[in-house]
């Protein structure tokens, strides 16, 4: 039951997923920043390993898993989307099959009457959870998204340290050590790949706590002082990323005092956030990849009152059943602590993304699982199931239209702007779609709706950065001539990769940038040198015969000859007679 049960869900849920691989990068969305204009990403190479695990100013937070593993796609992939893209499909399968192995083992170990095995319809009840947290759009962001693969990978040895850890229970002597430590070096691993499980230690220490209460051996004391496997890392990562935060207001900007961010607004801002997460995943309507709702708000809001007396109950229920159902405050209290991440308290503006909710929806499948599980009728069961399974395609209906939305940067901007209403934020993303535009070649109209815009209001800050970016374009212009601005952005990366030596990396971005405009014959005459010094001669060719098909006017003699003596070297070298006699017949007209 428990392989079949758990083919069914990596089938299904590679099924529902599989198009992502068919996804390009979003620019001005992170993939820009992190991967396709990181003027450090490239393959494995020492130096680029010193950078990984030493820089935390470059993003506002220290990664060097996280980078590894962008870094790692590198080696192989390049600036191809499609291995980025694998690799997060990979991460959202590896998490499925973590999940339903996680729950399996809460209800062997928490639910009672398991400890000496499961039953069919545990498995079942298990597979019907995971299924709701895989089938469930929330997943959309992280799947479809390179950038996502950050929060995929952490998860990955988060749920991998917890399965690890509920090991332990069930082990003695150095068996149990061992799955100690395993526990410990994959919670490290996921904090350095990205810090969104500071407050699973104390999701440990409840579960600890339940333990013990039924099996007293080891003692209490003794499971909380194994905690310093969990609490060591946790105290580094966290002091790290506060400084990276604290330190790096150029970019990122301040973090908002009192005055702009009250005790009030902090407050109420937490407990909509905690609130969010418990009711949003059951009415996954109207998601986006940005919401507004904590831009600008007021604390005294209705959403916000409402989510403060909802925390606020339910933490006292928890209190209160602290005797007679110990599991109901460990949830809930695990819950907070895992949430609090994700409150914001160092920034203003916040949001509530969807893929703050990736381990959030984690606890509450581990809570449905027990709650089928306690089902005792074979009819009640039946219609559980099938009710579940209702819900399961609900979700894989939702995520399915959800996958649209990340399938393109501009499609992606525009949908945002539709669903925003912070004037504020709705003039960033129009502008930001603008600027998507004209990267993307559509400069005239871009240009002439920038000007408008500005013309009505030429206070706006994000139109006034699109501004600037057509003005620098048209002073490249005078050199580059008509070529989209981003292919010159990837031409001017492989010209400091060049610089730097990095020729593998040049080639990637000379590529990248004769691939979003063919029409780009500087990039094919620059990348036709770094072939040749790459050793591939006949592609050097094939770029530079490129690059004469664009020239206008004609590449200057200097350059043809350049390269054309270069060629017939390499070819000669390389032992290439037809090549090496191409290249003098050239040379001779």
């Amino acid at each position: 039951m428990f392989w079949l049960c758990g083919a069914l869900l990596l089938v299904s849920a590679l099924a529902l997923n599989m198009r992502v691989l068919g996804f390009g990068f979003l620019y001005l969305r992170d993939d820009d920043v992190n991967v396709t204009l990181n003027p450090h990403m490239g393959g494995l190479d020492a130096e680029r390993l010193r950078w990984m695990f030493t820089d935390w100013s470059y993003v506002r937070r220290y990664i060097p898993l996280g980078w590894l593993n962008f870094s790692a796609t590198y080696e192989f992939a390049g600036l191809n989307p499609l291995p980025y893209h694998a690799v997060a499909l990979g991460l959202y399968l590896a998490n499925t099959a973590l999940v339903f192995t996680l729950v399996l083992q809460s209800l062997r170990l928490f639910v009672p009457r398991r400890s000496d095995g499961l039953s069919a319809w545990d498995v079942g009840a298990a597979a019907l959870a995971a299924g709701w947290w895989a089938f469930h759009p929330f997943r959309v962001e992280t799947t479809a998204w390179v950038s996502g693969n950050l929060y995929g990978q952490a998860m990955a040895f988060l749920l991998a340290s917890l399965i690890a850890y509920l090991r332990t229970y069930a082990a003695a002597g150095g068996r149990r050590l061992l799955w100690l430590w395993v526990a410990g070096l994959s919670y490290a691993a996921s904090l350095l790949t990205y810090p969104v499980a500071l407050g699973a230690p104390l999701i440990l220490v409840g579960l600890d706590w339940l333990r013990s209460r039924e099996v007293p051996k080891p003692a209490f004391r003794r499971l909380l002082l194994e905690k310093a496997v969990f609490l060591v890392p946790l105290a580094a990562v966290l002091a790290v990323t506060v400084a990276a935060r604290f330190g790096n207001t150029e970019v990122f900007g301040a973090v908002p005092g009192m005055r702009e961010l009250p005790l009030a607004s902090r407050v109420a801002q937490s407990a909509y956030v905690s609130a969010y997460y418990v009711w949003k995943p059951w009415w996954p309507t109207g998601l986006s990849p940005l919401y507004d709702t904590l831009v600008g708000f007021n604390p005294w809001g209705v959403p916000f009152v409402l989510s403060m007396a909802a925390v606020a109950a339910m933490s006292l229920f928890a209190l209160a059943s602290f005797r007679r159902h110990p599991a109901v405050p460990v949830v809930w209290f695990g819950y907070l602590a895992s949430a609090a991440p994700f409150f914001g308290l160092t920034e203003k503006p916040h949001m509530a993304s969807d893929r703050y909710g990736y381990f959030l929806t984690v606890i509450m499948a581990a809570v449905l699982a027990a709650g089928l599980a306690r089902i005792p009728r074979a009819r009640a069961r039946a219609w559980a199931a099938a009710a579940s399974l209702a819900l399961i395609c609900v979700l894989g209906r939702l995520t399915f239209r959800q996958l649209d939305v990340w399938s393109d940067d501009r499609l992606q901007h525009a949908y945002v702007a539709a669903h925003l209403t912070n004037a504020e934020l709705l003039d960033d993303f129009n502008s930001r779609l603008q600027i998507l535009e004209f990267l993307r070649g559509n400069e005239r109209e871009a240009s002439e709706a920038v000007a408008a815009r500005l013309g009505r209001d030429p206070n706006g800050q994000g139109f006034r950065k699109a501004a600037a970016i057509i003005a620098d374009k048209a002073r490249l212009s005078a050199y580059y001539g008509p070529v989209s601005y981003l292919a010159i952005l990837q031409d001017q990366m492989a010209l400091r990769f060049a610089r730097a030596g990095e020729v593998r990396e040049a080639d990637d971005h000379f590529e990248d940038a004769v691939r979003l405009d063919e029409r780009f014959y500087q990039a094919s005459f620059d990348r036709s040198l770094i072939l040749l010094r790459l050793g591939r001669t006949r592609d050097a060719l094939s770029s530079y015969l490129a690059a004469e098909r664009w020239a206008s006017p004609a590449l200057p003699a200097a350059q043809r000859h350049a390269f054309l003596e270069r060629l017939e070297g390499a070819a000669a070298a390389e032992g290439r007679p037809d090549l090496a006699a191409a290249a003098r017949a050239a040379l001779s007209r």
